[in-house]
């Protein structure tokens, strides 16, 4: 039956999407208006472009991004007769909004490339113009010439505005590329103390071997050249901050390199240590975790990529037996690398190893013999450059326990020629991502001193007993037992220098699946411009047996993997040939029964998912036209996204039999292997792994978790494995980013986002600290303004987990005076929890309050907000803060930077109060006018701090109210001032609120100013 509905081709569209942001709202508007005037039913226009309807449906209510070509099309048919032909304005306006809403939808990454690709098309008119100039100027008439100076004036004028159209491009690609933390002409921060010049691997390239060799088989591997570069410096980094190996006097370097967590730090470490023994070092000893499979991975890589075939196999010939005969990348022309013949048959030196792929160090299986070093000259010491250089390197990669390094220890004292002489390079990459690792408050144990483990306690004395070792630690967080209990630690403070890496392009931190920092409303974030909204999934069941969060978190790591399989054939942007790992983590318990329960609660959900029947189907279609398919419209950048479930149901059931291959599609992870399905092997180099893995708070494999797409924690998830997670998260997903889902469930009554918040106050913490650092490494008139030394007390800044008794140590001897934070947030989050010095600190902001005028609305560069705002005189101002009770010593450094600020008088601030609209709760503050009440959360394990006051949006709105302001106000700054309200029991009564139940956040800003150090300290003398 046809009815007006299927004639009526505007009849037939739904509603705008609710979800639509307002650029994706105005360009789907603009599409209706086009579509209406075809006067075709959908059904008939989306068969003519041999798309489905339900995908033209949602491309014109916004509900999914159109592509360019839809658009392209569009306009054409639109002006095609009988219709009356699209003018250019038209055409133009369409065009603006269609870019307009691709580039709101973009993450930094691909808003760069298409700027970047914007520029290019700039750059060809701009040549074009030129050329046309040119043209211009020839003989002629005078007519002619009049007619060409008017025309090269057009294109002169023309060519000035494309020129700067270019240049304002390459700033916002600039400021991208910094948001992105791509490569933008800075490489890794690093804080140094002052030492000699000697490494300069240029002035002798015949010592240069592997290197050369490790730089040639990565980009082999597909390294861009940039990525290498970028390797290149970052390693020279480390390497010129260590003692030169051949000098005379011995000296102990001691450093630390922050890397993202489970951002590819082995590729740092094989890159250190080529150019260490290229530069002479000649024993090396790699700490790493306290697993086998740790130890074990990182043996592999050294040997792959460093030590390479002709060294392992000692000269046999490839018939010979290998250790990695089973290895895929052993027979590969980019796995293990090549030198052609062994090292030392052509004038270099061999690498020897103590440690091999399946045995860790137990006392030399070589005999001593085997840490002999030979010397060319025997009547010079081992580390002069005739004997250096012609000698073996012997390298050794071994866990972090105390019996092992017990024995290594032993041994190295009875070998010949003296240990003083052996230039040593000891790499430790046993510092994983813990937030809970550091106990600074432990008690001395039989092997070493209070706060310190054995382990530490044994490392200490290996490099007691070389007097020429180098120690370079590698941490995931700068939160790391040397640096927050110096004192507890003097041996291995990294007191020479500290590096920290950039996050490398491609790379998915905490930070892609929060909103931190966001100025966008909550109200106006969409899967487009939130990433939290787009991959975290809070959930709230019946109760804890209620399996709705697991069942749900299954079925999209089936779609999601589906959806890698329709890309793998497919082809099209960054998608591989081959997903070789897809897999999905449910955190439960440590304890082997509670994860045996969970697996088999999970496989009792597998099999009843009926993934190949109509019943499950059904209930993935929903779960991908709610979920995945309007995400991946918006995230997938350039990947393939099927228009409908009917396109990606094929690869459902490829997916959910691969997932399911051996019969086990729920395995347990685990350290024993008592069990049927317990100690399941994660070996993602040698195997292909589709799997559901129930972990608890470590997993023996300790690495990256490669594929890793879903992640589960629910109300039978302990807290240590909560805690535990958020290492999991990051990693690089090349071709699946946008398809990571994280999900929280809880029961009611159990406090919502309490753990996702957390995390992302810990990371925050940890933005925060490395771009300050990032700030003070800039050197000020030729001097540094922060060494290691110093690093201590700015860090009990940012966590304040340096106790008094520890800033007492022999270590800390600086205390940190003085904080210049021009163009920054001042953010205060110690706040008292006593009643009594809460109603004191609200009594003494009371008399600025008197100055708020009636609300108005401040705007920023996207976002406004209402508030009562006033002048308050600098005078008045410090005597406040000066007075506050409870916001510890971190606010004092930067009390000092403001009192400087007000020498001129008349000198005021801004106070803003934010007034939200809205019905939320409102109430007096000690007979103040009406003020608009915040809820804000402490953080737990943080005594008396919040994780967060003000709110982004509003900070982008006050520091262009201070822009704009107006000279003569002799503005210094302003304040965001928030009303917390803490009581449990209602907000307030009678209209009045109960200051013991308010604290009084605050956010200080000044605008940016150049010059002078940005940091002061003072000597402390200690006893």
């Amino acid at each position: 039956m046809t009815t007006s509905r299927r004639r009526s081709g505007a009849a037939a569209l739904g509603p705008l999407h609710q979800d639509a942001g307002p650029e994706r709202q105005e360009l789907a508007l603009a599409l209706r208006e086009l579509f209406q005037r075809l006067g075709i039913p959908l059904r008939e226009y989306a068969a003519k472009e041999a798309r489905s309807p339900g995908s033209v449906s949602r491309a014109l209510s916004g509900a999914r991004p159109v592509q360019e070509d839809f658009v392209k099309n569009l306009l054409h048919d639109a002006g095609e007769p009988p219709r009356p032909p699209l003018s250019e304005e038209e055409r133009a306006r369409v065009w603006g909004l269609f870019r307009k809403d691709e580039e709101s939808r973009m993450d930094p990454a691909s808003r760069i490339r298409l700027l970047e690709r914007g520029r290019r098309e700039l750059e060809e008119r701009l040549r074009g113009l030129e050329e046309s100039r040119a043209a211009a100027d020839t003989d002629g008439t005078a007519a002619e010439l009049d007619s060409l100076r008017h025309r090269l004036h057009q294109r002169e004028q023309e060519l000035a505005l494309v020129e700067q159209e270019r240049d304002r491009l390459a700033r916002r690609i600039g400021k991208l590329l910094a948001e992105a933390g791509l490569r933008d002409g800075s490489g890794p921060v690093v804080i140094r103390s002052p030492s000699a010049p000697w490494y300069a691997p240029q002035a002798r390239p015949d010592r240069g071997r592997y290197w050369p060799a490790y730089a040639d088989l990565v980009a082999r591997r597909g390294w861009s050249a940039t990525k290498v570069a970028d390797l290149d410096e970052a390693t020279s980094q480390v390497v010129e901050k260590l003692a030169d190996p051949s000098a005379a006097e011995a000296y102990q370097s001691k450093g630390l390199v922050i890397t993202p967590v489970q951002s590819g730090a082995s590729a740092h470490i094989t890159g250190t240590v080529a150019k260490a023994v290229d530069a002479g070092y000649r024993l090396v000893i790699v700490l790493t975790g306290p697993t086998n499979v740790l130890r074990y991975q990182l043996q592999r890589t050294l040997d792959r990529d460093l030590v390479g075939r002709e060294n392992l196999l000692l000269g046999a010939g490839e018939s010979e037996d290998s250790e990695y005969a089973d290895d895929p990348d052993w027979f590969k022309a980019d796995g293990f690398i090549r030198h052609g013949r062994r090292p030392s048959s052509e004038g270099g030196f061999d690498i020897l190893r103590l440690t091999t792929r399946d045995n860790d160090y137990n006392h030399l299986r070589q005999g001593l013999a085997a840490l002999e070093f030979e010397k060319r000259m025997p009547q010079l010491p081992l580390n002069d450059p005739e004997n250096l250089h012609a000698t073996s390197v012997r390298l050794m990669v071994v866990k972090k326990n105390k019996t092992t390094l017990s024995k290594l220890v032993k041994d190295l004292q009875s070998i010949h020629p003296p240990l003083a002489e052996i230039p040593t390079l000891i790499i430790d990459d046993g510092t994983a991502w813990d937030p809970g690792a550091v106990n600074t408050h432990r008690k001395a144990t039989g092997t070493g001193t209070a706060g310190v483990t054995s382990v530490q306690a044994v490392t200490a004395e290996l490099l007691g007993r070389l007097p020429r070792a180098q120690y370079v630690a590698y941490g995931t967080s700068p939160f790391v037992g040397t640096l927050m209990d110096p004192s507890a630690s003097e041996d291995l403070f990294p007191k020479d220098f500290i590096l920290s890496l950039p996050r490398p392009a491609g790379y998915v931190g905490v930070e892609d699946f929060h909103d931190i920092g966001s100025d966008v409303p909550e109200e106006r974030r969409t899967f487009a411009n939130s990433r939290e909204k787009a991959h975290v999934r809070n959930l709230v069941l019946r109760d804890k047996d209620d399996d709705q969060g697991e069942r749900q978190a299954m079925d999209m790591f089936v779609l999601t993997g589906a959806v890698k399989l329709y890309r793998a054939a497919r082809g099209g942007g960054e998608a591989p040939a081959d997903y070789r790992h897809h897999t999905m983590i449910v955190y439960v318990s440590d304890r082997i029964a509670r994860k045996r329960e969970e697996a088999a609660r999970l496989r009792r959900l597998w099999y009843q998912g009926s993934y190949d029947r109509a019943e499950g189907l059904g209930r993935l279609r929903e779960l991908y036209e709610k979920d995945v398919e309007p995400v991946s419209c918006e995230r997938a950048d350039g990947l393939p996204v099927p228009e409908s479930f009917d396109e990606l149901a094929p690869y459902v059931t490829a997916a959910w039999s691969r997932i399911d291959a051996d019969g086990n599609a729920v395995v347990t992870e685990s350290t024993f292997r008592d069990g049927e399905h317990d100690g399941y092997e994660l070996d993602f180099a040698r195997r292909h792994i589709w799997k559901i893995l129930v972990c608890g708070s470590r997993l023996s494999h300790g690495g990256p978790v490669e594929g890793l797409t879903v992640i589960y924690q629910g109300p039978r998830t302990t807290g240590a494995a909560v805690v535990a997670g958020i290492g999991r998260w990051a990693g690089f997903r090349v071709g699946y980013r946008d398809l990571m889902r994280l999900y929280f469930a809880r029961v009611p009554g159990e406090a919502g986002g309490g753990v996702f918040d957390a995390f992302a106050a810990i990371f925050r913490d940890q933005l925060s600290f490395r771009e300050d650092l990032a700030r003070y490494a800039v050197e000020v008139d030729g001097r540094p303004q922060l060494t290691p030394a110093e690093v201590p007390p700015l860090l009990a800044q940012h966590l304040g987990a340096v106790d008094p008794e520890q800033r007492r140590g022999p270590l800390s001897n600086a205390e940190l005076v003085e904080v210049r934070s021009p163009g920054r947030w001042i953010e205060p989050l110690d706040h008292p929890v006593d009643a009594a010095a809460k109603t004191r600190n609200v009594q003494q902001w009371r008399p600025l309050l008197d100055v708020l005028a009636e609300p108005r609305v401040l705007s920023g560069r996207s976002t406004s907000f209402r508030a009562r705002t006033g002048l308050v005189p600098h005078a008045r101002l410090m005597e406040v803060l000066s007075g506050l009770e409870g916001t510890g010593p971190r606010l004092r450094p930067h009390l000092s930077y403001l009192e400087q600020l007000g020498r001129e008088p008349g000198s005021q601030w801004l106070l803003v109060v934010p007034q939200p609209a809205g019905d939320g709760p409102t109430a007096a503050v000690l007979g103040s006018e009406p003020l608009s009440l915040f809820r804000r959360a402490r953080r737990a394990g943080r005594g008396d701090g919040f994780g967060r006051i003000t709110d982004p949006s509003h900070e982008s709105a006050v520091e262009a109210a201070v822009g704009r302001a107006d000279g003569a106000l002799s503005l210094l700054g302003a304040l965001l001032l928030y009303p917390i309200h803490e009581a449990e029991d209602g907000p307030v009564k009678a209209g009045e609120a109960d200051p013991s139940q308010i604290v009084m956040g605050v956010g200080i800003y000044t605008p940016e100013k150049e010059g002078g150090p940005l940091l002061r300290f003072r000597s402390v003398r200690r006893p």
